[in-house]
């Protein structure tokens, strides 16, 4: 073989490898827990028409709580949205009881994202009226939300079950990922990223029934609406823009058992989930669409240095990749 078709050879190898190393998860084939998987080709990215997550398709003010139930002592975790944060404006947070009297109150300003996350202890002599509550959230004098959650009601003592608020430093896909999390009824023991099953996999010391609220970065892990089929695709690689896609549920286990019972919010760069748990359980599996690779733009350099020296070697040696007839 002569050198010229060498390295067309080479170069097409090259061109072949970082179009797979750039394509996002679900234009990969990989493995089967990742329900969208090996249905969605580079050229129907690329000539979707999904809808963007924008300031526009985001509600004004969001506001939702880890779990709908909760006992005396328990942590009340929640979390919210403003989808047009101004500077200096707080979040102001009132909770009712069943009776409509007011029992808390708590400001607080969202992070730049518009993103914001506030715990509330219900105990002490104002939590005792079992019934169902209502939060309202309120954001500059004319854009207001609310939810509901019901208590079991209390004797007014001052009982407080524990609840952690920390980050977790993951490492995936050659970048670190400070991962904020908030978690009663356990411990995290890890975190890690599985790229083949587009899968983050939180594994769990459990004490209590409990919940997790985790806050995901979308350039870390997301779930997508893939767009409609193109009988006409035949486009094999290219770099795809996946923030033109609308956005799909998580699937989450716990256990292995697919639950849907876990709260979320979210904007434009992260999406907050709260997931119940039980004692005794030990993993979590948030399972998206799209994380983070695990070989990133420096795999294709090596496999093009890697090439390129081959084809020095063989300049020098006469060696080849084909027999000579």
């Amino acid at each position: 073989m002569k050198r010229s078709s060498i390295f067309y050879l080479a170069l097409s190898i090259i061109t072949v490898s970082i179009a797979v190393i750039t394509l996002p998860a679900y234009a990969q084939t990989a493995g089967p827990a990742n329900p969208n998987a090996n249905v969605t080709t580079a050229y129907k990215l690329l000539h979707q028409n999904g809808t963007a997550i924008s300031l526009s398709t985001l509600p004004p003010l969001v506001i939702k709580t880890d779990l709908p139930t909760y006992n005396q002592g328990d942590t009340i975790v929640m979390t919210g949205h403003v989808r047009e944060p101004q500077n200096a404006t707080a979040v102001t947070l009132r909770v009712f009881n069943s009776l409509k009297n007011l029992i808390s109150v708590a400001q607080l300003l969202p992070s730049s994202d518009g993103s914001f996350t506030k715990t509330v202890l219900a105990t002490g002599p104002l939590w005792k009226d079992a019934g169902n509550y209502t939060i309202i959230a309120q954001y500059g004098p004319y854009t207001n939300t609310n939810a509901t959650f019901h208590y079991n009601g209390g004797d007014g003592s001052s009982t407080v079950t524990k609840a952690i608020n920390s980050t977790y430093s993951l490492q995936a896909g050659g970048q670190t990922y400070n991962i904020p999390y908030i978690i009663k009824g356990g411990t995290v023991s890890s975190m890690n990223v599985l790229p083949q099953q587009y899968t983050l996999e939180i594994t769990l010391n459990t004490n209590s029934d409990g919940s997790i609220t985790v806050t995901l970065p979308r350039n870390m892990i997301d779930a997508k609406i893939p767009p409609p089929p193109n009988p006409d695709a035949n486009l094999t690689g290219a770099t795809v823009n996946t923030a033109g896609l609308e956005d799909d549920n998580f699937i989450v286990t716990v256990n292995g058992k697919h639950i849907t019972q876990f709260s979320e919010t979210k904007n434009q760069s992260v999406r907050i989930l709260s997931i119940p748990f039980h004692n005794g359980d030990t993993k979590i599996d948030i399972v998206g669409t799209i994380i983070v690779p695990e070989f990133g733009p420096i795999a294709a350099l090596v496999l093009a240095i890697a090439i390129v020296s081959i084809i020095a070697v063989s300049a020098k040696t006469g060696l080849r990749f084909m027999p000579k007839y």
